[in-house]
């Protein structure tokens, strides 16, 4: 059994913005992740294309200064052009005029790039990765946190970076009032049954033609697609990517090979034969990741977390227990911006 004065768990942008916070502190603090790398929700592949999140807004800008702080640059998403829209299977696709939305950026190397520069911010030697925790208990004003390896660390100030309903499965056997339990428990992960698919070309063929790469179906797979392409789409790379809808119940019926099939399919017939051939292609199904999604979840229309903090304050303190997961925020729950706000918030009673 060790003992560490803050303990996190939880290595998504909640904690390992806590993380840097704690090391500029010089506090003695560990981070736990279940997972064999940190990040949580964000994931990027190896050429900056996003899995996860892939945008945040000129207004959110706790994000904007993150950035800054990290020496990390950001671009405009692509929007130029046409889109192009699929009404029914055997509709002709129907094409657009310059569909444009709100301003919304993406970083430079993708999002990763903000997990990558937060972990040279603290120690490596504060990690443990691939350490899920099995159940935790209060036990003399202490923290008891067991681990999946049979480990067991105690500390005074413990920090979930976890989604709600993942942090209730942890604390039912603890402390915490009914009540928290209940509230915990009824708050959905933003995006968890999610799955989003990324193909990758050798040029951005769409924009040569007009288009933006905005795309809409209500045939599907895909509802929504949209340019994932670098800063510089002929010296970075170029790409799509679309949201899968297809509820993540009927995609557990579905091989993998075959969704990734029927999504090429499908942008080749809105952006024509040369996106029949990508050079590669990436899928990842958020629902599938027993960390991030819960049955629950899977089961509810899509919506934001509504954690009512200020019900819960004083038992939180009283615990010495931080809810710090961007659910949690008490603006905008569930990106990447409400994590930040909120562990900002945080940090400053360190």
């Amino acid at each position: 059994m060790s003992f560490t004065e803050h303990l996190i768990i939880g290595g998504g942008i909640s904690g390992c913005t806590m993380a840097k916070h704690l090391s500029k502190y010089q506090r003695d603090f560990k981070l736990l992740e279940a997972q064999s790398n940190l990040g949580g929700r964000i994931q990027s592949t190896e050429q900056g294309l996003d899995l996860g999140p892939t945008w945040y807004w000129p207004h959110q800008h706790g994000v904007k200064t993150l950035l800054n702080e990290l020496q990390l640059s950001s671009f405009d998403q692509y929007t130029q052009g046409d889109y192009v829209y699929q009404q029914a299977a055997n509709a002709a696709i129907n094409r657009g005029r310059d569909q444009q939305g709100m301003l919304s950026h993406r970083v430079s190397g993708g999002m990763g790039a903000i997990i990558d520069a937060l972990t040279k911010t603290f120690p490596a030697e504060n990690i443990l990765l691939n350490s899920p925790v099995v159940n935790i208990s209060k036990q003399n004003d202490l923290w008891h946190v067991n681990l999946i390896t049979g480990e067991t660390l105690t500390c005074e100030k413990l920090w979930l970076a976890l989604p709600p309903r993942k942090v209730a499965s942890l604390l039912k056997e603890s402390s915490v009032s009914p009540a928290l339990l209940a509230h915990l428990q009824s708050q959905q992960t933003w995006m968890s049954a999610q799955a989003k698919f990324v193909a990758v070309y050798d040029k951005a063929f769409w924009r040569e033609a007009g288009l933006s790469g905005q795309g809409f179906s209500r045939v599907g797979p895909m509802v929504e697609i949209n340019d994932a392409s670098g800063f510089n789409a002929n010296s970075s790379p170029a790409a799509l990517f679309g949201f899968i809808g297809v509820p993540a119940t009927h995609r557990q019926l579905i091989d993998e090979q075959q969704m990734i099939n029927a999504c090429v399919e499908q942008l080749g017939k809105l952006f024509g034969e040369a996106a029949l051939n990508p050079i590669s292609t990436h899928y990842i199904d958020w629902a599938a990741n027993e960390f991030i999604a819960s049955p629950a979840d899977i089961a509810e229309p899509s919506q934001h977390a509504h954690f009512d903090l200020a019900r819960f304050k004083a038992e939180l303190n009283r615990l010495n227990l931080g809810l710090i997961g961007s659910e949690f925020s008490q603006t905008e729950p569930g990106y990447i911006a409400g994590a930040i706000d909120h562990v900002n918030n945080h940090s400053k009673s360190l």
